[in-house]
């Protein structure tokens, strides 16, 4: 993402959660969300979806979203009883609906829409090795550091789409899907692994992805007392082809070479809330919730699958019918 277009989208999000009363305090402020999820680790992140609806009967709008994520763990490698591997990541997306046209079918409230994500992704990986039992030919008493810092920018350009069912008296229901056929993956990558390579291992690509998609369920109970209860399931699926620099042997040498990384990363989270039946902000009402989130990666290359499970707490502000 260059800088006139982050600089542009910051001034968009900052004037939105200036001016969130006035917006919320229009003809329809549904689906407007401004919250924060706090994970198990203590980190505190943002969600926000403003959209801004116009028309004559509201049946168009507009929206812009903002999300952030960080994760950090810290283990030993795998044949390795003296070592540390600590991975650090964080992420920035940013979501713009450029249009979404509301329309009934059979009955049933229906919206399609065109929207673009942008993402910053920073994962870094570093840590060190005691190679006591000799694994690299150097004796048992070498140490090894690396850092590896990768850096992706993301581009997703999707088709959404959502139905929203009435299911009796106190249960509203929404599908949500949205599917995107054009994903572009930038990467700059620097890595180091002293003293084994004296070099630094660079890699920098931009690659066209294949197609990814989410699916999402919201739910509304009614209990017709100073709360209501929601229910939120998520799932994104999203496959991710990219060049990185890899240790690799060389004769009794070790270099870096160019490999591909072929990866599915598959996002569950479920989440029950709680919704006061008190309006603020023109029409949000006070939230509060818990779930769980599971990220599974699958390693195409290499044929392997790990899998990280975290617990969320949110609180905000929202509408969601």
């Amino acid at each position: 993402m260059n800088i006139v277009l982050k600089i542009f989208l910051s001034i968009l999000i900052i004037n939105s959660v200036l001016n969130a009363e006035e917006i919320t305090n229009s003809a329809n402020s549904t689906l407007t969300n401004i919250s924060f999820n706090m994970d198990e680790d203590g980190n505190l992140n943002p969600y926000l979806f403003i959209p801004i609806y116009y028309g004559i009967s509201k049946q168009f709008y507009s929206s812009i979203g903002y999300s952030s994520t960080n994760s950090q763990e810290v283990e030993v490698l795998d044949g390795f009883s003296d070592s540390k591997n600590a991975f650090v990541s964080s992420s920035k997306d940013l979501t713009i609906n450029y249009i979404t046209y509301i329309y009934s079918l059979f009955g049933y409230e229906v919206s399609t829409g065109i929207e673009s994500t942008f993402s910053d992704v920073n994962n870094n990986e570093f840590g060190y090795i005691h190679d006591n039992n000799d694994f690299f030919g150097n004796g048992t008493d070498y140490y090894i550091s690396f850092d590896n810092s990768i850096e992706l920018d993301i581009q997703r350009h999707a088709i959404r789409a959502d139905i929203v069912v009435p299911m009796g008296k106190y249960l509203t229901s929404r599908f949500f899907t949205s599917i995107s056929p054009y994903t572009k993956i930038g990467v700059k990558q620097s890595t180091i692994f002293k003293p084994l390579v004296n070099e630094t291992g660079v890699s920098s690509s931009s690659t066209v992805q294949d197609l990814s998609y989410t699916f999402r369920y919201d739910g509304l109970i009614k209990t017709g007392t100073f709360f209501d209860i929601a229910l939120v399931a998520f799932y994104g699926y999203e496959p991710l082809k990219y060049d990185v620099a890899q240790l690799a042997k060389s004769g009794s040498n070790y270099i870096f070479e160019t490999n591909e990384i072929d990866t599915v990363e598959v996002t569950s989270r479920y989440i029950a809330k709680l919704l006061f039946n008190v309006e603020v902000l023109g029409g949000l009402k006070p939230s509060i919730g818990y779930g769980i989130e599971n990220l599974k990666r699958t390693n195409n290359t290499l044929g392997t699958t790990s899998s990280i499970d975290k617990t969320i707490v949110t609180f905000g502000f929202e509408k969601m019918f």
